[in-house]
């Protein structure tokens, strides 16, 4: 289904790491859907960004930093849908034992996507929307996950803390669900084809990456519908 077979006109949509890549396919579907869309993403103004964001508001926010997801959850004033699209892009000079203590600071839900949902739950709880307010985790969420475990361990821990979410947050209103891509090998990076190559071929790569990201939105808007305002707890394994 597409973002057209949806209505989520008076919806507030915020997609966390909708600047660019799958987060931007997510917020484009949902602005296309009727709903306004706040998209986030780390650098300060957004015009540095070389996507188009008009459709959606912009707000600036590490996921690393406590008190940068402290103003973002301070800005939001109503939430009815929020989506997980954010990477963990940790700086490469980053001290090892400042990786080390983000690293565990995320697994323990102290810094990350994870917090960041704790510090909405409350206003997601307030949500007028037949199911209540909505959490969408991707495949974003994993990365931060992989900062301290391996890709199949980080995977099964996003889908078993989806399921304990969704139970314990019922009570509130708010139901979590997760869209996660079917983990692959890669190529390490000096033996992959290069964008335009014979072997990988521009339009290929695109193509590839572009249908993954509308399977990941469309599965997202499915979520956050009236048609799966019971469904909570769940994870949607794309192939």
């Amino acid at each position: 289904m597409t973002s057209g077979s949806y209505d989520f006109a008076g919806y507030q949509v915020l997609v966390v790491g909708g600047t660019r890549g799958e987060g931007h396919t997510i917020a484009t579907a949902f602005a296309e859907a009727g709903a306004s869309v706040t998209v986030t993403g780390t650098m300060m103004l957004r015009e540095l960004y070389d996507t188009d964001l008009s459709p959606f508001d912009y707000e600036s926010v590490n996921l690393a930093r406590q008190d940068s997801i402290d103003h973002l959850a301070a800005m939001v004033d109503h939430l009815d849908v929020l989506v997980l699209a954010a990477s963990a892009n940790l700086p490469y000079a980053l001290p090892p034992d400042e990786h080390a203590f983000i690293a565990q600071a995320a697994r323990s839900g102290l810094l990350g996507p994870t917090f960041l949902t704790t510090r909405l739950r409350l206003k997601l709880s307030q949500s007028p929307a037949l199911g209540g307010g909505c959490v969408v985790n991707t495949g974003a969420v994993r990365t931060w996950l992989e900062l301290s475990s391996t890709a199949d361990e980080a995977q099964a821990q996003v889908i078993e803390s989806t399921a304990r979410a969704g139970e314990q947050w019922a009570g509130l209103g708010v139901r979590v669900n997760s869209v996660l891509q079917t983990t692959r090998p890669v190529l390490p990076r000096q033996y992959a084809p290069r964008a335009g190559s014979r072997v990988a071929g521009t339009t290929l790569v695109r193509e590839q990456g572009t249908r993954a990201g509308e399977s990941v939105a469309a599965s997202a808007l499915f979520l956050a519908s009236s048609a799966a305002s019971r469904i909570t707890g769940q994870t949607l394994r794309l192939g």
